[in-house]
């Protein structure tokens, strides 16, 4: 007997580009739809993995890597555990990547390992860019070539950037990829009829641009080694008020090295959990679902950026505990 197989949605996009917000909108626009995720961190301590809205069985975090490197076999083991846990109720599969994943790698995994092959068809690659951000994150390598490989971009956080920046931004956008689909978007909200079930990944298309996209020595991808993460788990009860005023002194200070800071984060006196996140100097924060009763409430906290200095980061987190 012939086994069905799983639709599978590539996410990817520079740091901070809306990536899980994505996620979560399809998440809450297809239910009940049993949906398998696989998400990939870079960093030691996973934070997306809470932010995501489904069942936490069907939730599969990687840390402390790119998918796109050290982590691939990991890749092929969760989306066989995931293919396991649900058997044929499993409808879809989405795989959000780290923000700095080259994508050849990740979609060569899918295309070439052969048990992943018979169960899966890799059905569309969604690239998400930052619009405010984006005029300086496609100077680097990565976030070029995850243009590149998307069959769908979604130009994301249009409502804070001016129409003659992502005017330029979609006349680049066209010269690293004149096929894709674009599409404009507040909070990453787009049909998502134009996301799912469009079978709109093409391999061709894909060889025209790396023909040794299937060769498992075509592979060469290194991270700028300025780039790295820091991750604190810190117990306790955070103060608002010193939180506050330390995260935007940091910003201030550090926000053009700080290129993605994310947290769940227990303040003192708030039944719910706050989810922290920023892109260089934008902050963002707004509160998730209560602590249970019997939760151990902790602060998990994560920076990527260039030069880090972490004892210096930690120091500045545990000054501000209540």
């Amino acid at each position: 007997m012939r086994l069905k197989k799983i639709p599978t949605t590539v996410v990817t996009g520079f740091l901070g580009a809306g990536k899980t917000t994505l996620v979560n909108h399809i998440l809450d626009a297809t239910r009940p739809m049993q949906i398998g995720i696989v998400v990939n961190e870079f960093g030691e301590v996973g934070i997306d993995g809470q932010l995501i809205v489904a069942d936490e069985e069907a939730v599969i975090e990687i840390n402390n890597g790119c998918v796109c490197c050290t982590v691939r076999t990991d890749l092929v083991a969760s989306v066989r555990d995931l293919l396991t846990r649900f058997g044929d109720r499993l409808e879809r599969l989405i795989v959000e990547t780290s923000g700095l994943a080259d994508p050849a790698p990740v979609l060569q995994t899918f295309l070439a390992d052969p048990d992943v092959r018979e169960r899966v068809e890799l059905e569309s690659v969604v690239a998400v860019i930052d619009a405010l951000h984006a005029d300086a994150q496609l100077d680097d390598d990565i976030a070029r070539e995850q243009v590149v490989f998307a069959d769908r971009i979604i130009v994301n956080k249009t409502d804070i950037a001016s129409p003659q920046a992502v005017d330029a931004l979609v006349e680049r956008i066209r010269q690293l990829n004149p096929t894709a689909q674009v599409e404009f978007a507040n909070h990453s909200a787009v049909a998502v009829d134009s996301l799912l079930g469009v079978r709109s990944f093409s391999l061709d298309n894909l060889l025209a641009v790396e023909p040794d996209l299937l060769d498992e020595a075509g592979h060469d991808h290194e991270h700028d080694d300025t780039i790295a993460s820091c991750a604190f788990i810190v117990p306790g009860a955070l103060d608002a008020t010193r939180f506050n005023r330390w995260i935007n002194q940091l910003v201030q200070t550090d926000g053009q090295q700080l290129l993605r800071m994310k947290g769940v984060l227990n303040l003192h006196d708030e039944a719910r959990r706050l989810h922290f996140h920023s892109v260089h100097m934008l902050l963002d924060a707004k509160f998730g679902k209560p602590w249970s009763r019997d939760e151990h409430r902790e602060n998990r906290f994560v920076m990527i950026g260039r030069n880090i200095d972490a004892e210096r980061m930690r120091d500045g987190l545990l000054s501000c505990m209540h």
